[in-house]
């Protein structure tokens, strides 16, 4: 590819798609990130080269804000959609540990308990959980009852008393 050509959006279509494997496989090197980041940029898209850029000191304001945006502001989903690994202390610049950590923070006091970017969010302790495991032992104790009713009248003819 010649360098001073701009590139087409079938040449930024093909880097964006390597470059998200890349990234998938290696979520902790940011220089892919900010690459993606400058993909996305080229291709018009605010939301994804903040979403990608978001631990990079080039990303802009206003593609962090459409990035922001994007995902309602839901710093849990913020969390999942940054497909960070690992913890803050991995990333490899104080303004990534400090990104990262700022958006950890913000959906722990979201969630009103702690998270990991492992499992963003988790599996909140829910009410329906203990109602479902109530009505599980009820229907069990329910089938032990009647199978004990039924076999108890079935001996009782049986014996003929």
């Amino acid at each position: 590819m010649d360098e001073t050509r701009t590139p087409d959006a079938a040449d930024l279509a093909r880097r964006r798609r390597a470059l998200k494997d890349r990234v998938a496989a290696q979520p902790q090197r940011l220089d892919l990130r900010a690459e993606l980041a400058a993909v996305y940029r080229a291709e018009g898209n605010a939301a994804q080269a903040g979403r990608w850029g978001h631990l990079s000191p080039d990303v802009l304001p206003d593609e962090t804000a459409a990035f922001v945006r994007a995902f309602g502001d839901d710093p849990v989903e913020i969390m999942r959609v940054l497909r960070w690994q690992g913890s803050e202390q991995d990333a490899s610049t104080p303004l990534a540990r400090e990104r990262l950590r700022a958006v950890r923070e913000r959906a722990e006091a979201s969630l009103g308990r702690t998270t990991t970017w492992e499992d963003p969010g988790g599996t909140p302790p829910g009410r329906w959980e203990g109602v479902l495991v109530l009505l599980g032992v009820l229907a069990f104790l329910t089938v032990v009852v009647v199978g004990v009713g039924t076999i108890g009248a079935w001996l009782w003819r049986l014996l003929g008393i």
